[in-house]
């Protein structure tokens, strides 16, 4: 088994095309109709080029108009500027699934199951280093680097993203306290104030303890960071900056699988990195002290 992951052959070096990285961004705004026509272009994206409106909404089973709302609800004037699009997206193009964990099956082995949720978890860090908000990522670096307070809000599976960068920070010396509990979110979101720094972690950007923290955290003057997988979520709207990765998986997919979770993780390890750079000296020197401590509890 082992040899045969080795030697799978992962090609990445083209990235999803944009088109299909906002269809699946915005999944969940979609209504159940609109959802028909956007898993069928996943499913084949690579045969939509030319397609007229009447096939793409025969074969979605929905109206023509139901197809033009579509394509206006995401940025298009209409449907000709949409297959212009995907006649762009041709340069883009690499073979394989646009499903990511979707499309393991209950045929695969271990071989067959390992080599898809690998490909799926490395084809979404690629494709987030495409949408990356460099800008964002400095302006939350200075904010926490200058914070006198951090609190870090989050749920669910967000909990693993959140503790991550809760550690990262600690070995430098900023001390975020990570709140996953209701309550105590809405205790911690109430007594912050404008020196202090909210960072709210949801995967789909509408968590309702996440967003009625972070909004407490606002009115009382704090600056907010904001950390999902979704475009036009209550999250983006609420927050000062916002760190959005990219989850190559549909909304609705009951397995929840790791994608959003590792691009997160994987973006907040460069946002601590920003910060260390501003520490200059201080960092260095935490490292090791904390690397040293670490090395005392090994046998």
């Amino acid at each position: 088994v082992r040899g045969d992951l080795m030697g799978m052959n992962m090609n990445f070096e083209q990235v999803t095309p944009t088109i299909v990285l906002d269809i699946r961004s915005k999944m969940q705004d979609f209504n159940p109709a609109q959802k028909a026509v956007a898993n069928y272009i996943l499913n084949n994206f690579y045969d939509m080029e030319g397609m007229p409106i009447r096939d793409l909404a025969v074969e979605s089973e929905v109206s023509e108009a139901t197809v033009s709302r579509f394509v206006k609800a995401m940025g298009y004037e209409n449907y000709r500027a949409f297959q212009l699009e995907v006649t762009k997206s041709k340069a883009e193009r690499r073979k394989g699934s646009l499903k990511g964990y979707a499309e393991v099956t209950e045929e695969d082995n271990a071989p067959g199951i390992c080599r898809k949720i690998f490909e799926s978890n490395i084809q979404a860090l690629q494709d987030t280093l495409t949408v990356i908000d460099y800008d964002a990522l400095e302006r939350a670096a200075d904010l926490i680097a200058r914070a006198r307070r951090l609190c870090i809000f989050a749920q669910g599976r967000s909990k693993v993203t959140a503790n991550s960068i809760r550690l990262r920070l600690h070995r430098l010396g900023i001390e975020g306290t990570l709140y996953t509990d209701p309550h105590e979110q809405a205790i911690a979101s109430s007594l912050m104030g404008p020196e202090d720094v909210a960072v709210g972690i949801s995967t789909f950007g509408r968590s309702r303890s996440i967003l009625v923290s972070i909004r407490r955290a606002a009115a009382r003057g704090s600056s907010i960071i904001g950390v999902t997988s979704y475009q036009n979520t209550p999250l983006e709207k609420e927050a000062d900056i916002l760190l959005r990765t990219v989850n190559n998986d549909e909304a609705d997919f009951g397995s929840e699988p790791s994608c959003a979770s590792v691009t997160q993780m994987v973006m907040l390890d460069c946002l601590y990195m920003l910060v260390a750079k501003r520490m200059e000296g201080k960092a260095e020197e935490r490292f090791k002290i904390t690397r040293d401590a670490i090395q005392q509890e090994k046998e």
